[in-house]
């Protein structure tokens, strides 16, 4: 008589090896808005979710946890009363200010209660004040005066633009715009120069 041995190999399917990730909505997000930090490539079946302010977990740095099974949201000591945590992991983040940017970790607790986390980053961008154009003459002689505008206030990492009578700035002899494109001066000033200048911050 003869035997047939028969192998029997079993296989797990393999895990989700999708990275999580946490994307901010929007990128750059202006002051006074609201920002949502998503969360893509969640595992599956997932016990709870916790955010957390800075890289790190910690208990003192908790805004809030979310446990599936009982619905219960739970806020943290790092809880502004601004932000909101949805059942699908993600973050909503109201009226940002500019104490709000930074790092923001999320921890995911799995069924197996392995962890994982992800950090996520807030970038805001200050609104920026209404420009004001100051002259350093009001009533300028016809072929005679210079007259300087200046666009202020003075704003760190912004660009300025100049319109005089709705369209930009063309080339001539007698205008001439600062490196910082904050000042425009015009030259021996005709009543052809007459009309409204505007700058855009």
């Amino acid at each position: 008589w003869s035997r047939h041995w028969v192998s029997l190999l079993t296989f797990r399917p393999p895990p989700n090896t999708a990275q999580l990730t946490i994307e901010t909505v929007p990128p750059l997000a202006a002051e006074g808005t609201d920002v949502l930090l998503l969360a893509h490539s969640l595992p599956e079946n997932p016990l709870g979710y916790a955010w957390y302010t800075g890289e790190r977990v910690e208990n003192s740095q908790l805004i809030a946890s979310y446990r599936i099974a009982t619905n219960v949201t739970m806020k943290g000591p790092a809880h502004s009363g601004r932000q909101t945590l949805y059942p699908n992991g993600t973050l909503l983040i109201q009226h940002v200010t500019q104490k709000d940017p930074g790092s923001y970790t999320l921890l995911i607790t799995r069924d197996d209660l392995q962890s994982e986390r992800q950090t996520g980053h807030l970038h805001i961008h200050p609104v920026l004040p209404t420009p004001v154009i100051t002259s350093n003459n009001s009533s300028p002689w016809e072929h005679k005066d210079t007259v300087v505008l200046t666009c202020g206030p003075e704003t760190q990492n912004t660009s300025y633009m100049w319109w005089i009578n709705y369209q930009s700035l063309h080339s001539s002899t007698r205008l001439e715009l600062s490196e910082d494109k904050r000042t425009l001066t015009v030259f021996s000033v005709t009543r052809n120069d007459t009309g409204p200048y505007v700058c855009e911050a």
